[in-house]
């Protein structure tokens, strides 16, 4: 009998699941099981973890599901050879094409390393097949791009197949890229070289957990949420030496549910050009979750309604514009030695800013920078909290600028000139509790 692995948000399943995920301050969302009972759940900003929970005992449901009851398919059983000069992209897509035909499975990478190449076409190189647990041994379990890659673009390693895809897990590999550019230059760079690139226009990804995996060495980005991706996990994932950004999430007003937790990018040769995550240009992306993370240059996110970053740490800044319902807390943000702000957000409309600590060694940097109302974009940000968070900078403490009602309380703020700890500028309707005198 052909096991079926539940969606992780799928009403037909046996378990409890949430309908959405809620992420603004206050939004009761429903719950519905299998069998019609309704309840409601009140997430707010203190409930994250129940949040996280949810989805992490859907992933442990499926996991266990397909460790169970599923077929198996060796990639060793299809031709793969180890540790040797030969490619191996055949082989291992005939045996992703034969878990297809079967109707999912588990994939086994045993330990040893495999060269892909891409054959001729953009598409992904290895075709993701729904209702799949594809699994390696840790570290030993290495998917490695030929050194042609340096010469071309386009490959992307793991990805979307023409068909939908959904219900699969990714854990326990290692994915290099074989990249030799040191740093980013435009122009020459192979930026399109990705380790795991999910897309799909005309379609729907959903259902993905990618956990446990080193990803390294790739000329674009280690992993990319694109088009038609929803209730995303990214977990307990190692990155290094990334030329462009480490996990990159876009999509468009259809993708939803993205969480990326437990990660962490390791020192390495390479200076990247881009940040260790990154949401960019989301385009109305709903409902995104980056918590818990280590993270050596940036996190830049834009364009999301429904975003929390909580709990990181961070060397390098925070930056992004255009979301709306955001909770910022709990993160520790140590901007680098130049001259600009550690957190800075912008055209931002419900914004929580609370418990972060923000540091920076530049003279002239700015700890907290919230605006709107450019000459590009008429708008002000809107209802904005900034609350209890500990800054240390020379520069300005907390900065306003074209923002229309707000609050800023209770900060523990240093700065070289106490006038400069917090600044309005085009601003309406902010209040002051706990600060100095705000500097107009």
């Amino acid at each position: 009998m052909r096991t079926r692995l539940p969606s992780f948000f799928d009403k037909r399943c046996d378990m409890p699941c949430l309908e959405q995920i809620a992420l603004p301050c206050v939004r009761v969302e429903r719950c519905l099981d299998c069998r019609g009972r309704e309840s409601a759940r009140q997430i707010v900003n203190t409930d994250l973890q129940s949040a996280i929970r949810v989805l992490s005992a859907c992933c442990i449901f499926c996991l266990l599901s397909l460790n169970a009851e599923s077929r198996e398919f060796n990639i060793l059983d299809y031709g793969a050879t180890a540790d040797d000069e030969s490619d191996d992209t055949l082989a291992i897509r005939e045996c992703f094409e034969a878990c297809h035909e079967a109707g999912g499975g588990v994939v086994v990478i045993p330990a040893g390393t495999y060269l892909v190449s891409r054959q001729a076409s953009e598409s992904p190189i290895l075709e993701l097949p729904s209702r799949t647990l594809i699994r390696g041994e840790g570290a030993a379990s290495t998917l490695k791009f030929s050194e042609r890659v340096n010469d071309t673009n386009f490959w992307r390693m793991l990805g979307a197949s023409r068909r939908d895809c959904r219900d699969v897990v990714i854990r326990d590999l290692h994915l290099d890229g074989s990249n030799t550019y040191q740093s980013y230059e435009p122009g020459e760079t192979p930026e399109q070289n990705h380790g795991i690139f999910l897309h799909r226009k005309d379609g729907v990804i959903e259902n993905i957990l990618v956990e446990n995996c080193l990803v390294e060495n790739f000329s674009g980005d280690c992993i990319g949420l694109s088009v038609g991706c929803r209730q995303i996990t990214i977990r307990g994932v190692t990155l290094r030496n990334f030329v462009r950004q480490g996990i990159q999430m876009a999509g468009d007003p259809e993708s939803r549910g993205y969480l990326v937790t437990e990660c962490q990018d390791l020192a390495g040769e390479v200076r990247p050009g881009g940040s260790t995550i990154h949401v960019e240009h989301a385009d109305g992306v709903q409902d995104v979750i980056i918590t818990d993370n280590r993270c050596r240059h940036s996190i830049l996110a834009g364009g999301v309604d429904g975003i929390i970053i909580r709990d990181n740490t961070i060397s390098g800044r925070l930056v992004g514009n255009g979301n709306s319902n955001a909770i910022v807390s709990g993160n520790l943000v140590r901007g680098p030695d130049a001259a600009a702000a550690v957190i800075q957000l912008g055209f931002t409309d419900g914004l929580v800013l609370k418990d972060n600590v923000v540091l920076s060694p530049n003279p002239e940097a700015t700890g907290i920078y919230v605006w709107g109302s450019s000459r590009y974009d008429p708008n002000p940000s809107r209802d904005v909290l900034i609350a209890d968070n500990l800054v240390r900078v020379t520069g300005r403490g907390v900065f306003l600028n074209g923002v229309d009602g707000g609050t800023i309380a209770h900060n523990r703020i240093a700065t070289a000139d106490a006038s400069q700890r917090v600044v309005l500028q085009r601003c309406e309707d902010v209040n002051v509790q706990g600060d100095p005198s705000p500097a107009e």
